[in-house]
C-alpha cells in the first residue's frame, strides 16, 4: 500500500476537489489532516456538513459522513464517491448561486 503524502501535499490536492462547499457554497473549508491517522477530514463551519478521505499519492476515497444542517447530502450520506464528483457539485453550487448561504 502507497504512504501517505506530506500533509502540505494532501492540502492541495483535497483543495482542488473542494474548492468551495458542494452544499452551501461556502469557501472557507477546514481541511483537517493529520499524518498518523488513516482518514482526513474536510468540514463545513458554515453547513456543518463532513467528508472522510484517504489521501496517499492521490485522494483514493470520499465519504460524506455529515450532512449539512439543513439535511443537503442525506442520499449522499456514507458513501464512497470519486474526489470528481464533490468537485463537479461544488462548482455546480457556485454556478447557481451567486452568493454563500451564510449561516450565523
Amino acid at each position: 500500500m502507497p504512504g501517505k503524502i506530506s500533509e502540505r501535499d494532501a492540502k492541495l490536492q483535497i483543495s482542488k476537489y473542494f474548492p468551495w462547499c458542494p452544499f452551501c457554497c461556502f469557501e472557507h473549508l477546514k481541511i483537517d489532516v493529520k499524518p498518523e491517522r488513516n482518514y482526513d477530514y474536510i468540514i463545513c463551519d458554515n453547513c456543518g456538513a463532513k467528508w472522510e478521505m484517504i489521501v496517499q499519492e492521490k485522494i483514493r476515497s470520499v465519504k460524506l459522513i455529515a450532512t449539512s444542517i439543513d439535511w443537503k447530502g442525506k442520499d449522499l450520506l456514507e458513501k464512497e464517491m470519486e474526489p470528481k464528483f464533490w468537485q463537479n457539485k461544488a462548482w455546480l453550487c457556485v454556478l447557481t448561486r451567486r452568493t454563500p448561504e451564510k449561516r450565523s
